[in-house]
């Protein structure tokens, strides 16, 4: 310890401490990180945890398009709310598992026919439908007619829905699933009326479930009579097939 003390000036404590002071300094340095310096290469693996997020950091736009996959949101964590009005169609529901009630099938027809005494079919297109195993069938219809001047009051048109008809200008009672008239009685000149056919009467108005899958065939038929001259026509016609599973 004599050696050590004879040995121990004043430029070597001066030096010593000069070396202490540059090595902490370096030091010092070297913990500083240069801004923007830091990339995705020198994050360690799972190093940014939940905690470290400050809350509300991430935004919309810091989401990847189509990122959040299905396992990744929580069971009823979408409400009503958080739908766009519109945004969900029946092309995104799956019907067969849904008890409801919807149109299957719209047949529709524009032509002109005169109307006569006789039963005449109305042409329809999209008449043909298929009738689902577990699926039942009501019908509602319209046919708008139109009664010329010529043709005097009392006046009326009568019309039926057919169902899989083998003919449809001698329509069988079993085959009627809607029905509709309209009747002037003191009615003068130009008169334009609409037939709603529904169901009434003796009729077979539905088609309860057939266990099978069936095919089906609409027909509409119109008939009409003036007490004297002429000049009925049906102008418009159209039938709905509603389903209830």
């Amino acid at each position: 310890m004599q050696a050590i003390g004879r040995r121990l000036t004043y430029a070597n404590v001066v030096s010593t401490l000069a070396l202490f002071l540059v090595l902490a300094g370096g030091a010092a340095y070297a913990a500083k990180v240069a801004k923007k310096s830091v990339g995705p290469s020198q994050l360690k693996a799972n190093a940014v945890t939940t905690a470290k997020i400050k809350a509300n950091a991430v935004t919309t736009r810091k989401i990847k398009r189509n990122a959040v996959a299905n396992a990744k949101i929580k069971n009823g964590a979408i409400e009503s709310e958080k739908i766009a009005d519109g945004s969900v169609t029946l092309n995104d529901l799956d019907s067969t598992t849904m008890p409801f009630s919807r149109v299957v099938r719209k047949a529709r027809g524009n032509s002109a026919l005169a109307v006569t005494e006789a039963f005449k079919l109305y042409p329809l297109s999209e008449a043909n439908f298929t009738q689902a195993p577990t699926e039942n069938d009501t019908f509602i219809g319209a046919l708008d007619v139109t009664f010329s001047a010529d043709c005097k009051a009392p006046r009326e048109a009568i019309a039926y829905l057919l169902l899989d008809s083998p003919d449809p200008t001698a329509p069988a009672d079993i085959d009627k699933v809607a029905a509709g008239t309209v009747k002037d009685t003191a009615g003068v000149g130009l008169l334009s009326e609409r037939i709603e056919l529904g169901a009434f009467g003796g009729m077979t108005p539905s088609r309860f479930e057939p266990g099978s899958t069936k095919n089906h065939k609409l027909s509409l038929v119109v008939s009409g009579k003036c007490e004297t001259g002429s000049g009925i026509a049906a102008t418009f016609g159209g039938a709905n097939v509603i389903a209830t599973k």
